[in-house]
C-alpha cells in the first residue's frame, strides 16, 4: 500500500512538471511591462500591458506621460507573429504608427522601436520603447 502511495505521488509529481514543459504554457508576452519611450524628443516613463489571445495575437494598452498630461493607446499586432520579435499598430490621440518589439527569451523585457504613419505609410521605426516586468528585480 505504501509502494503504491509513492508511485501515485511520483506520478502527480512528474505529471505537474510536465505541464510546465507544454507549448501552449510556456512563456509569453502577456503581462505588464515598465520602461521608457522616447516621445516629444524627450524620455517618458511608459507602462505597456500586454494581452494574447487565443490565436496568440498580441494587443493592449500603453500609458505615459506626455507634456500635455497623460497619453493613452491602444496596440494590436499588425500581421500574424510569433516568436520573441513582434510587430504591432499602435493608436493613441496623436495617430497611429507601427512598434516593433523584440523580447527576451523569458519575454521578461523588450526593446522596441516605434514610428508613426502618415497618409496610410508607416515612417522608419526610429524612436525607443523599452520594457520590463514591473516589479522584476
Amino acid at each position: 500500500m505504501m509502494k503504491m502511495r509513492l508511485s501515485a505521488l511520483a506520478f502527480a509529481a512528474l505529471a505537474i512538471y510536465g505541464l510546465g514543459t507544454i507549448p501552449g504554457m510556456a512563456a509569453s508576452p502577456a503581462g505588464r511591462y515598465c520602461g521608457e519611450m522616447i516621445s516629444d524628443g524627450d524620455y517618458r516613463d511608459v507602462e505597456t500591458i500586454l494581452n494574447v489571445d487565443k490565436a496568440g495575437h498580441i494587443n493592449g494598452t500603453y500609458e505615459a506621460g506626455d507634456s500635455a498630461g497623460r497619453l493613452v493607446g491602444k496596440l494590436a499586432e499588425k500581421d500574424d507573429g510569433t516568436g520573441t520579435s513582434r510587430s504591432l499598430i499602435w493608436t493613441d490621440k496623436y495617430g497611429t504608427g507601427r512598434l516593433d518589439l523584440h523580447f527576451s527569451d523569458d519575454y521578461k523585457q523588450f526593446n522596441g522601436r516605434w514610428g508613426a504613419s502618415k497618409d496610410g505609410r508607416f515612417d522608419a521605426v526610429s524612436h525607443s520603447w523599452t520594457g520590463a516586468a514591473c516589479g522584476a528585480n
